[in-house]
């Protein structure tokens, strides 16, 4: 094999699978925990950043929700976690947000070819004493064909819907990008 052909082409894949994640942060992570063993550390919250949106609704615990600042001005990513603290299963099976009539569900697979790739998902579920987390790199909130672009600081309404029959709406901050991880502590 050719190194002087291999490496260029290493390094433009590496440039296309990154420009692919842009609307979606970086790196996969952790997608499910079980809620009755979960202990996170939190740091002090920074006084000028708005705070991320919760809602409750029946067995379900909305917490964390935010949406990304716009990377590109027409769509942005939405990311939370959400708490089935009941003893049956729930799935998320739709969202919508007040910035657009356009909001899919989506997660990032790795095709064939190494490249990571953003998916319409139809429904995600939440097992029964487990927490789903949508984080960048993983399971997401996708919102598209925006008309008027948030801005940092912005506050946006999320509405997630369930296969039990429960809406829950929780409203979103919309924070800087930060980091790899696109999380904003």
């Amino acid at each position: 094999m050719n190194t002087s052909t291999t490496t260029p082409l290493l390094v433009l894949g590496t440039a296309l699978a990154l420009v692919t994640l842009s609307g979606c942060g970086g790196p996969p992570a952790d997608q499910h925990t079980d809620s009755r063993d979960h202990h996170a550390t939190a740091s002090a919250p920074d006084p000028s950043t708005p705070p991320k949106g919760s809602a409750e609704a029946g067995d379900l615990v909305i917490e964390d929700a935010w949406l990304a600042e716009p990377a590109n001005p027409s769509m942005t990513a939405g990311y939370l976690t959400i708490s089935n603290t009941g003893d049956e299963d729930i799935t998320l099976t739709e969202a919508a947000t007040s910035l657009s009539d356009r909001t899919e569900l989506h997660t990032v697979e790795t095709t064939e070819s190494g490249a990571a790739q953003m998916v319409p998902v139809d429904d995600i579920p939440i097992p029964a004493g487990e927490t789903v987390e949508l984080a960048s790199g993983g399971l997401h909130i996708m919102v598209l064909d925006i008309a008027d672009p948030p801005q940092v600081g912005d506050t946006a309404t999320i509405t997630l819907t369930f296969d039990n029959g429960e809406t829950v709406q929780v409203d979103a901050p919309v924070l800087e990008r930060t980091g790899s991880s696109g999380h904003h502590h």
